[in-house]
């Protein structure tokens, strides 16, 4: 994946990802459906006298997104959903653990997945964001891991960038398209001024439907956190410009025509225009 930015707008921490995935040292596109964005959901519950699982008191889900190596990357993420929705500890309900707390976590799996793939030889080196409200400080929060290969020293960093003063500017851009999206952003709030909302999103929009770079394309990936958790959006895409009918994109997939039904049930994600 390379190009992903986050930015707060209209009380909402915003994420806009490309949907390509390149690999070798000549960056070859492999996909251009590829899921670099997650949810990560976080319970909590308190343990009986015998230890045994209460009903969960505390549940939210944050974002998480990454531009690198896929396989750890995407490793990180359910490894963490795997283990966050399973916090307990004896005793009666506490509050949930703190967003760092939680960030320190992701960070030490990424690592560990990271050193495993270097281990047999691949590059396997990300960098990712985890992101969200926390409940403790009632604001949004970014930890950024960036994993780092200088002159042949590897090692993993978190660090916890801080918000712009300005809504809508980028809090925290990822990917190899991150000079690219600069400029591109540069010229579009020159051309389009009149434009004002989610602008982040629009200018990966127009990057992929441009394809001027190799590395960056395929569709949009829409996420947004909020007070109580986060979500991922279906982009909602015109059929034949112009025209009123359109099509759920999510992550490159046209959810009516190749999703489709499971039995009865459709796919009821929240779309975005």
């Amino acid at each position: 994946m390379t190009i992903a930015v986050i930015w707060q707008e209209d009380g909402f921490q915003w994420c806009a990802a490309d949907t390509r995935l390149v690999a070798g040292g000549d960056d070859k596109p492999t996909t251009g459906i590829a899921a670099e964005m997650d949810a990560i959901p976080v319970v909590v519950r308190a343990q009986g006298p015998e230890l045994e699982p209460r009903q969960p008191h505390y549940w939210t889900q944050y974002g998480f997104v990454y531009a690198g190596a896929a396989l750890p990357a995407s490793m990180t993420a359910v490894t963490a959903s795997t283990f966050l929705q399973q916090l307990a500890r004896p005793g009666d309900c506490a509050d949930p653990p703190t967003f760092e707390q939680i960030a320190e976590l992701v960070c030490r799996l990424a690592k560990r997945f990271m050193v495993d793939w270097r281990q047999f030889g691949s590059d396997g080196i990300f960098s990712g964001a985890f992101f969200g409200w926390c409940p403790h400080a009632s604001k949004y929060k970014i930890a950024y891991i960036n994993g780092r290969n200088d002159a042949g020293t590897f090692r993993v960093e978190l660090s916890y960038p801080t918000a712009p003063q300005t809504d809508g500017d980028p809090w925290l851009v990822l990917g190899s398209g991150a000079s690219m999206f600069a400029s591109t952003l540069a010229a579009y709030r020159r051309a389009e001024g009149h434009i004002t909302k989610r602008i982040p999103r629009r200018v990966i929009d127009k990057m992929v439907a441009e394809d001027q770079d190799r590395t960056v394309g395929g569709a949009t990936s829409i996420g947004a956190a909020h007070q109580h958790g986060f979500e991922l959006f279906y982009a909602v895409e015109p059929v034949t410009s112009g025209q009123p009918a359109a099509c759920r994109i999510f992550n490159g997939l046209d959810l009516d025509t190749e999703v489709g039904q499971v039995g009865q049930y459709v796919v009821a994600a929240k779309g975005i225009a």
